[in-house]
């Protein structure tokens, strides 16, 4: 009896062992990224983008033609993010608000491009630089101690690059990353004819090699998260356990998101893992990065009933399909009016369905909740409330 009653508990462990298995096998890594070709700043999976990107407010004293890198501070919480000047030959390095795109200029890192940036475990920033085979900085291929206060900078190892050739349009590719497990960095690379994964020991910084392929692949930012080292192409996210390196690195997408254009994507030059206060997702808006969005809508008993899906807008509104991706049924707005007046975050919401609807709005700075409804079979009403400030 007792031996039955525990082969019936330990199925059951087995049981919850592998629903919780599942329940963080559908819950995607979640990464604060910087698009390249638009200078915006988003949250992403890797196979979505999920809040509308923030555009970078470019500040005169922070001239760059190109955004490189983004970096997280282990004890401040800081994001630092680098850029680099062609025409100056030099790169520069500031602290950006992934929320607003604001830069507060640090300093120049002169002479020298850096195409990435890494802090280890102790708070040291180090950058690398980039192939340059147009000669325009002083030491390619190197790895840079940059004082985070200053951005002086200076070389501690010009690295191996194992004799991989690249095109003009792959010079500025490579990724820098900190492994938090074992205390190295992981310094990546490709190009035309290959592609490898080293390690840096900080202190000798000693470069071993930990994974080589012989076909083409082209770099741009990696970072470990949730037990994995993260790397990605321009749009494409691979990953590989860091463990078991040796076995490769495995596809997991292409970050794309809808529109009511179709399918867009997101091209990403540089990420760190994301820390986030309002947590987006194919049925989650964040607006402002600070109010969460959520509705559902009932169209039973032909249809049933479910989450609405989110169709990105912009920064201060959201579109929600519901039973065809694409057709939009209700639109969320929230409009800043913190300065005026009023003093308050106006919310508008309004729909072009006559389902049963449900919209749930959580301001995650305060934890203010309202919800606001439509039932089924009248025509949505338009509806206006607000959310106090700040």
């Amino acid at each position: 009896m007792q031996a039955r009653a525990f082969r019936g508990l330990t199925f059951m462990l087995l049981i919850i062992l592998f629903a919780a298995e599942l329940r963080a096998a559908a819950t995607p890594t979640l990464f604060q990224a910087l698009d390249v070709a638009q200078n915006g700043l988003a949250t992403i999976s890797p196979t979505r983008m999920l809040t509308v990107a923030t555009q970078i407010r470019r500040d005169p004293s922070f001239p760059v033609n190109l955004y490189t890198g983004l970096a997280r501070d282990p004890g401040s919480g800081k994001v630092f993010i680098v850029g680099i000047s062609l025409f100056r030959n030099e790169s520069r390095l500031g602290v950006v608000d992934l929320t607003t795109g604001v830069i507060k200029p640090i300093g120049t890192i002169s002479g020298e491009l850096v195409g990435d940036l890494a802090f280890d475990g102790t708070g040291h920033l180090y950058g690398l630089t980039v192939n340059n085979e147009g000669n325009e900085g002083t030491t390619p291929h190197a790895l840079l101690l940059i004082d985070k206060a200053t951005a002086a900078a200076s070389v501690v190892k010009v690295l191996d690059f194992h004799g991989i050739s690249s095109s003009d349009d792959s010079e500025f590719y490579g990724a820098l990353a900190w492994n938090p497990v074992d205390g190295f960095l992981y310094y990546a690379y490709g190009g035309d004819n290959g592609f490898f994964v080293d390690k840096i020991a900080t202190g000798t910084f000693n470069q071993t090699a930990a994974y080589t392929m012989p076909s083409p692949y082209y770099p741009v930012s990696m970072t470990f998260a949730a037990g994995k080292l993260w790397l990605i192409n321009l749009f494409s996210f691979s990953s590989a356990d860091p463990k078991n390196l040796a076995l490769g690195f495995r596809g997991e997408g292409f970050i794309t998101f809808p529109t009511v254009d179709g399918i867009q994507y997101f091209v990403a030059g540089a990420m760190v893992p994301a820390i986030l206060s309002c947590v987006p997702s194919t049925t989650t808006a964040c607006l402002y990065n600070r109010f969460m969005v959520e509705v559902t809508y009932d169209a039973k008993p032909q249809n049933g009933a479910g989450p609405a899906s989110v169709i990105l807008e912009n920064q201060e509104s959201v579109k929600f399909s519901f039973l065809t991706p694409g057709s939009i049924e209700v639109v969320v707005k929230i409009l800043n009016s913190c300065a005026s007046p009023a003093k308050k975050w106006k919310v508008l919401l309004g729909g072009l369905t006559n389902l049963g609807v449900s919209i749930k709005v959580t301001d995650t700075l305060n934890g203010a909740i309202k919800t606001y409804s439509n039932p089924k079979g009248r025509l949505f009403q338009a509806i206006s409330d607000t959310f106090n400030c700040p």
